[in-house]
């Protein structure tokens, strides 16, 4: 069976179409096999198109198209929900579409038995390739994540969801980093360096699409405040994710 990948798209410049080719080649450049599922979540250049073509060239390519830009966290929880599900896998590789990876990133990730595995983000096209990956801490997850199945539960038999639905897609990480911690589960993040644009949903989007995702992100940050009685910068995060009595519960 295929390895599969989870990648979403969501481009309104030549710009980011541009970085979300350079992202595919690189997954379908993994020296393991893959099946990537795609996500058009909305976009309005040649995204569809684009993947449509992939589509007839690749059979380990799925796409699937949403007319309009709706939460990311939505559309991961479906999916994820489908991947864990329908489609019977036990592990998953999410990558957006801003990022290039080394070719043995997959690979490396699955070596380390973890329920979410991630790695270290760079700005540099011209990043190191690593023969193997060692940890470096144990993580809160970051662009780039391995996903098991049995973490996936954890979290749904806590929580009743994966990505915390009040968030359109900021701090549901740091949001997930201490339910993570509720549950006991510590991930790993490994030296394996992978480059990474970031922001790129905002900073690559015409004006008026990035001040939108800025004013979102603001709002998401407000409800995690709401949520937790703290910023995520604050000291509160990380000592509630070390202290052992901590229940994963907000205000």
């Amino acid at each position: 069976m295929s390895n599969p990948v989870f990648f979403l798209c969501y481009n309104r410049t030549p710009e980011q179409l541009s970085l979300s080719k350079e992202a595919l080649a690189s997954i379908f450049a993994q020296d393991i096999p893959v099946h990537i599922y795609a996500i058009d979540n909305g976009s309005t250049d040649e995204t569809w198109e684009w993947m449509e073509s992939v589509a007839e060239a690749h059979p380990n390519f799925t796409c699937y198209r949403n007319m309009e830009n709706i939460s990311p966290t939505k559309v991961s929880n479906e999916r994820m929900e489908e991947i864990f599900g329908r489609l019977g896998y036990k592990y998953f590789l999410a990558v957006p579409n801003d990022v290039i990876l080394p070719p043995n990133l997959y690979r490396e990730f699955l070596r380390f038995p973890r329920g979410i595995v991630t790695g270290s983000m760079t700005d540099r096209r011209d990043f190191p390739v690593f023969e193997s990956a060692n940890a470096v801490n144990e993580c809160t997850p970051m662009a780039v994540a391995l996903v098991r199945k049995w973490f996936y539960d954890s979290l749904i038999a806590k929580d009743g969801y994966f990505l915390d639905p009040r968030y359109t897609f900021y701090c549901s990480d740091c949001d997930m980093a201490l339910r993570m911690a509720a549950c006991g589960i510590r991930g790993v993040q490994l030296d394996l360096q992978y480059f990474h644009f970031g922001s790129a949903s905002h900073k690559l989007a015409p004006p008026e699409i990035g001040d939108a995702i800025r004013r979102e992100a603001d709002a998401d940050r407000r409800r995690f405040i709401e949520h937790w009685g703290f910023p995520v910068d604050a000291y509160e995060y990380g000592a509630l994710a070390q202290d052992i009595n901590f229940r994963g519960e907000g205000k």
